[in-house]
């Protein structure tokens, strides 16, 4: 079974701080002043076990903005149990104002029996009666929830419920929606068998005429009538479709059409023949021809053979260039001018580049030259002042001060007559001097170092330069392009009126080479023009002729073809409308059969369909009948227990209590065998006879005494899944019997029924009484007791004391 152990309170409600406790023992006692945290401590253990506290929730729906203590940002609550497996668990849990974090100890389904049966708030202790039946139905009330449960009753309301739709259609419909469904296809498919027959009838009298039409359309094509009634075997209707398919007029037509183009080219090609000159000016043409030829041979000797040179070289400067020898010189020479003119410009650039990086190398070697010169010139400077000493000048400097008048302070030699000056004025000659020479040897150096950086960049451009310049080779060879390209491009300017020349001379060449040639070809033409005529004719079925002039042959064959073409079109026409009309009859008829398919379909699943409303309206009379034997054997299992179980219980636990009541609470049994189970409370007169409700019935401490008595009969008539009693200052509006006979019960549930009680009192001597009547009676009893109270700063003050079994000597011995 779960055991408490110990709590650990931190900034939770109205615990300032932090309260550590020890819940280790049968029964805890806890006592504290109004506000002083009881009620907050035991919010904490239902918090760390069921992780909420259903209690607030009923006063308070937003009540975790107010779990931490005022002012404080985070509270803690930390319980230990030792659980059914005896095995520690540990319930952590943090409270902020914007809700609960942590994991809790129980399941949902513990923790709603201890939110129900094991604990009970001081706030809802007189409200208990109100809240156990507070529910917009009686029959979901939690007191009703508690009766099905305890009598097992789950079950057969469960199958009450379930069947209770089988009562009407309306409530069928939800439950078992294909019940209702079934129920209104019936009437559907009863229309769709209808609409089909009436379709049926349509396609028949659509068929007769269609059957008709196309025997009328098959005699207009010329094929034979058919034997077989049209439209009633499809083989003969696939036949028929499949021979009209095969479109006999559609290669005469071909035919004809392509005969009628051979016609039309034909009278093209005969037109131009019929105009082409005679023999005259075919020997013009040849004598022509014969003198550009001698002409154009004359300037080939004389010009040609230079300029296709000259061509030639130019080709050799570009070989990704090349033109055909068939375009012509002026357009050859045009092409290759424009490519030397481009190539000539970028090699004209490489070598200015070229020269202007040689300048500038110049400059800049000239340049490095004299920055070298002026280094040397202030490396011998600086060799000749190395012998200055500025220390020497300093240390003179300081001497100086030490000297009167001309007797030298280091050898005692006295400098009076010699040079004419006194020591004085010596020393601050030779000091001037060095300080002077050092001045000199230090701008020297800075000098120096700016020569140095001068000349380093000087040669980082120099070879940034040298990269720059095109190696000789290179160098030749551009250069030599370069003149080749000039060369090239004033040869072929000087010689281009020979090339338009040359241009044309060989055009007059060919211009009467062609003219001949397409005399020769019309004169060939016309000879084989007749002869493919003639054939046409005879092909196209045409009466034999004798002799018939090519003019007057190409209108009879157009005559001819446009006669065959109206006489095929016409058959073609009536053969696809005869297919059309096949088609038709085949789509028609298997929409016959489809249709009777279709009519098969609906009549079984209308018949399945009955069937199954059949077998359902069975299922929902045995149903019925179902629900009411399970009502009646319901009522048989509610009257019993009410009277022999709970009934007895909260009596025998009222009576302890409050003795001299004479009206007794108890729940009220269901009226009839079939009606809902809907718990009530009423009172019975210990003389017989009902009463009204304990709200009307009791005073206030026998209603307060009957909703703690309700409250413990419901903890005892289940099987205590978490064997603790948790209590929130019970003794209310209570005498001194009834806080004896309190007590006794208190010690009944620790000692007999194993039950750890936690609960908790403000009265001191109410506090002291049940100290001393629950104080631990045998070896291994145990009573914890926990004192809680507020410092000088307002913080939670908490001592707890364990009391064990102590033998009294006095009275054993």
């Amino acid at each position: 079974m779960t055991w408490l152990k110990s709590l650990h309170v931190e900034n939770f409600r109205s615990i300032a701080g932090d309260a550590d406790v020890s819940l280790d023992a049968p029964i805890v006692l806890i006592h504290g002043p109004n506000g002083a945290g009881k009620t907050s401590l035991l919010s904490a253990i239902e918090l760390a076990l069921t992780g909420d506290v259903p209690s607030l929730s009923r006063a308070e729906p937003g009540y975790h903005a107010y779990l931490p203590h005022r002012g404080r940002e985070l509270g803690r609550v930390r319980l230990d149990v030792v659980g059914p497996d005896g095995k520690p668990r540990i319930g952590d849990i943090k409270v902020t104002a914007g809700g609960v974090v942590g994991k809790h100890i129980l399941d949902a389904a513990d923790a709603a029996f201890f939110s129900e049966r094991s604990y009970l708030a001081q706030s809802t202790l007189g409200r208990l009666l109100e809240i156990y039946q507070h529910s917009g139905k009686k029959s979901q009330s939690p007191l009703t929830r508690f009766v099905k449960e305890l009598l097992g009753l789950d079950r057969m309301e469960a199958l009450i419920n379930g069947l209770g739709t089988a009562g009407h259609i309306s409530r069928l419909k939800g439950p078992v929606p294909a019940y209702g469904k079934v129920r209104e296809e019936i009437p559907l498919q009863e229309k769709a068998l209808g609409d089909i027959d009436r379709e049926a009838q349509e396609a028949a009298a659509k068929l007769s005429t269609l059957r008709g039409l196309l025997s009328e359309r098959i005699s207009q094509v010329g094929g034979q009538p058919v034997e077989t009634p049209l439209g009633e075997d499809p083989a003969v209707l696939r036949d028929l479709g499949r021979s009209l398919a095969l479109d006999a007029e559609e290669a005469a037509l071909t035919d004809l059409v392509r005969a009628r183009r051979e016609v039309e080219a034909s009278e093209a090609v005969w037109k131009k023949a019929s105009a082409a000159p005679g023999i005259a000016e075919r020997e013009r043409l040849e004598a022509e021809g014969q003198r550009a030829r001698v002409v154009f041979d004359a300037w080939t000797k004389r010009d040609g053979n230079h300029v296709e040179g000259l061509l030639g070289r130019a080709g050799t400067l570009f070989a990704d260039f090349a033109l055909s020898r068939e375009s012509g010189y002026g357009e050859r020479a045009r092409s290759f001018a424009a490519r030397v003119e481009t190539d000539l410009k970028r090699v004209e650039a490489v070598l200015a580049a070229h020269d202007a990086g040689q300048k500038r190398r110049d400059a800049i070697t000239q340049e490095l030259r004299e920055v070298r010169t002026r280094i040397g010139r202030m490396d011998l400077q600086v060799n000749e002042a190395a012998g200055t000493n500025e220390a020497y000048a300093k240390a003179l400097s300081e001497l100086a001060v030490h000297i009167h008048g001309d007797t030298c302070p280091v050898c005692d030699r006295d400098f009076g007559g010699s040079e004419g000056m006194s020591l004085a004025v010596h020393v601050s000659a030779k000091i001037s001097r060095l300080v002077e020479q050092a001045g000199r040897l230090q701008a020297l150096a800075r000098d120096r170092g700016n020569s140095a950086a001068a000349a380093a960049q000087l040669e980082r451009q120099l070879a940034t330069v040298q990269t720059q310049l095109l190696p000789e080779p290179d160098l030749s060879l551009t250069k030599a392009r370069a003149a080749d390209l000039v060369e090239v491009s004033r040869q072929l300017a000087a010689v281009m009126p020979a090339m338009e020349e040359g241009d044309r001379l060989r055009g007059q060449v060919a211009r009467v080479a062609g003219s001949l040639a397409a005399m020769r070809d019309a004169e060939q033409v016309g000879l084989t023009l007749r002869e493919k005529l003639t054939g046409l004719w005879l092909r196209l079925g045409g009466d034999p002729f004798e002799e018939v002039p090519t003019t007057e042959l190409l209108p009879r064959l157009r005559t001819l073809i446009e006669g065959r073409e109206a006489e095929l079109g016409e058959r073609q026409r009536a053969r696809r409308l005869a297919a059309d009309t096949v088609a038709s009859l085949v789509a028609l008829t298997r929409e016959v059969a489809d249709r009777k398919v279709r009519r098969q379909e609906v009549e079984k699943t209308l018949l399945a369909m009955r069937r199954k409303k059949e077998d359902a309206d069975k299922l929902i009379e045995l149903a019925k009948d179902l629900v009411r034997q399970t009502r009646e054997a319901r009522g048989s299992v509610v009257r019993n227990v009410f009277n022999d179980e709970l009934n007895a219980i909260w009596r025998d636990l009222f009576v302890r209590l409050a003795p001299e009541e004479p009206f007794i609470p108890a729940f009220a049994i269901p009226d009839g065998a079939g009606s809902e189970i809907e718990a009530v409370l009423e009172t019975h007169h210990r003389r017989g006879g009902r009463g009204g409700t304990p709200q009307a019935m009791l005073s206030a401490g026998n209603l307060n005494t009957a909703a703690l008595t309700l409250f413990l009969s419901l903890h005892l008539s289940v099987e205590p899944r978490l064997p603790c009693l948790v209590i929130d200052d019970p003794v209310q509006s209570m005498d001194e019997v009834h806080i004896a006979q309190f007590a006794a019960l208190l010690r009944t549930f620790s000692k007999q029924m194993e039950r750890q009680v936690v609960i908790a009192v403000h009265e001191r001597s109410l506090f002291d009484y049940l100290a001393l009547e629950l104080s631990p009676a045998f070896e291994g009893d145990r009573l914890n007791i926990i004192e809680l109270g507020r410092n000088a700063v307002g913080e939670t003050t908490c001592r707890w004391d364990a009391k064990t079994f102590v033998e009294d000597k006095a009275i054993a011995a």
